[in-house]
């Protein structure tokens, strides 16, 4: 496994995910494995906060993402907004469109380490990555359909700019989920790897970029 450097954890973190330093790679671990570290609002508005937080910080060079336990994201803590009134539902999904964006516009690389369920928002996330390592035992998709709802965070729009119109449109219909291997032969992952060799090619990837001009990175 990677030696890690510099791992005490950043003083403000919130308890929905922790932040850890290897040099210039932020890494970024959900934590709240009790409820498959799904996201509700307190999660995706510190998870907004802590983006634009990184991405104001001149000494991190590269952001991963991962999750502990059986999922990276297992989707949004639907416990949360099950009985909410609608404007309230519709605060719901302008914060996490916030979230999105601050991953997707990052200045920061963001390598996305999907460890295993990677589901609705937490597929969503995967989509505004920059880069996706996944483990064999992942799984992606958007099962939204089945619970008589549709994707809220730009997964209608992401996901058939990735892997085109028809694909995409059997995944939204029929919300089954997809393999890592999958995944990968359609675009959306960029590698796939052994389990315990996960945080190792992610941060392989991380350091690689790292040693990059890092002006030419952003831009790219």
């Amino acid at each position: 496994m990677a030696t890690r450097t510099d791992t005490e954890s950043m003083p403000t973190t919130p308890v929905n995910f922790e932040i850890t330093r290897d040099g210039a790679i932020a890494i970024l671990t959900f934590v709240r494995e009790d409820r498959l570290n799904a996201l509700d609002h307190q999660m995706m508005r510190d998870l907004a906060e802590t983006f634009a937080e990184l991405d104001r910080d001149p000494s991190v060079s590269v952001i991963v993402m991962t999750g502990r336990g059986k999922a990276f994201v297992a989707g949004a803590d639907i416990n949360g907004y099950l009985d909410i009134e609608l404007l309230d539902y519709v605060d719901f999904q302008r914060l996490g469109r916030k979230m999105y964006e601050s991953v997707e516009s990052n200045s920061k690389p963001v390598i996305a380490a999907v460890n295993g369920w990677a589901l609705g928002g937490g597929f969503e996330l995967v989509l505004v990555a920059d880069i996706v390592i996944a483990s064999e035992r992942a799984k992606l998709g958007l099962p939204e359909c089945k619970l008589g709802l549709l994707p809220g965070g730009g997964g209608t729009q992401r996901l058939p700019r990735l892997i085109g119109r028809n694909k995409a449109k059997e995944m939204l219909m029929t919300g089954d989920p997809i393999t890592a291997a999958e995944a990968e032969r359609l675009g959306i992952v960029n590698k796939v790897v052994p389990p315990d060799e996960l945080m190792d090619a992610a941060l392989a990837m991380a350091r690689t970029i790292a040693e990059r001009a890092p002006q030419a990175v952003r831009m790219a």
